[in-house]
């Protein structure tokens, strides 16, 4: 089948997202994908492509009429939600460039999703991981790429950061002797992370195991390297860590739940069961907003009960009547 054509001033709101919003290109390129399907819908619904004549007869029933096509074809609601946000924003940045008087797109209502906490790995189950040997079942490797593999998983625990984050840091991004790391998360804003005591120990080992073994790559190389990667680009692909963490998980029999971004569930969860402030791990996970860090975090009853006895000053007074 041919590819799907995408609607009008198409390429100029990727350079709106790219430059203006800078949002990353994995969005990026799912926005283009849900605008060539409605542009693809547009085309089956009318007989004719949707062309910036046909702009101004865009109504809100075709993107009612939108949502039910993916509702029909079983989409799921998250898939829902994200292609009229897609479609939203295409036709918010044509009413700003003045080229949509009628913006349809507040008039329609995204379809309701329930909440779904994340599940946390507990600090046992983190325990048991970092303390495994983390090494893919029946690879033998390198001491290098062993305590590359133990570095990585530590530091994705012990700051927060995501997969991506992680295999995007470069070797002077990282100060292992004041203990921290400057992240570029989304958006391309930058934030410092602290690193704890166990994964400044581990990139140590790693560093220093690498610079036996492996040639330098130059002031500005990658902290985490691969195996297999190009000699222009050595950088260590996410996509290894994902396997490795899955290999791992079925080895010490840890639930499913238990990915690389579970970790970073895990440690906000773990910091606000430890009496971290909110605000403060919001901003060491580099959320613009508190309501998706609160998502992030969820204590088990045992937790606030505990965080109930500690603070509340009835649960002292009972205490200590008692």
């Amino acid at each position: 089948a041919p590819p799907l054509e995408l609607p009008p001033m198409a390429d100029e709101f990727r350079h709106h997202m790219e430059i203006e919003r800078r949002l990353s290109p994995h969005t990026v390129a799912a926005y283009l994908r849900d605008l060539r399907e409605f542009a693809a819908f547009w085309l089956e619904r009318h007989g004719h492509p949707l062309d910036r004549q046909g702009l101004p007869r865009l109504a809100a029933d075709d993107l009612r009429g939108f949502l039910g096509y993916g509702l029909r074809a079983g989409l799921s609601k998250a898939t829902l939600q994200r292609r009229l946000a897609s479609v939203r924003s295409w036709l918010n940045y044509l009413e700003r460039e003045g080229i949509l008087d009628r913006n349809p797109g507040p008039l329609i209502g995204a379809p309701k999703q329930g909440l779904r906490l994340p599940r946390a790995p507990s600090a046992e189950e983190t325990q048991r991981l970092l303390e495994s040997r983390l090494q893919r079942p029946g690879r033998p490797e390198p001491l290098w790429v062993a305590l590359r593999n133990v570095a990585a998983l530590e530091l994705l625990y012990t700051s927060g950061m995501r997969i991506g984050e992680l295999c995007r840091l470069n070797r002077l991004d990282v100060d292992i002797t004041h203990g921290d790391a400057r992240v570029l998360g989304k958006g391309k804003k930058e934030r410092i992370v602290p690193l704890g005591r166990l994964a400044r120990a581990a990139l140590t080992q790693y560093l220093l195991a690498r610079d036996r073994a492996v040639p330098p790559l130059g002031p500005n190389e990658p902290l985490f390297i691969g195996v297999n990667e190009t000699p222009g680009d050595r950088r260590l692909n996410p996509r290894i860590v994902q396997r490795l963490l899955e290999g791992l998980r079925r080895q010490l029999g840890l639930p499913e739940s238990l990915t690389p971004h579970a970790l970073r569930h895990a440690f906000a969860t773990h910091l606000l069961e430890a009496g971290a402030d909110l605000r403060a791990i919001q901003e060491l996970l580099g959320h613009a907003s508190l309501s998706t860090t609160q998502r992030y975090t969820h204590l088990d009853h045992t937790a606030l009960a505990r965080a109930y006895d500690a603070a509340h000053p009835r649960a002292h007074r009972r205490k200590e009547s008692a």
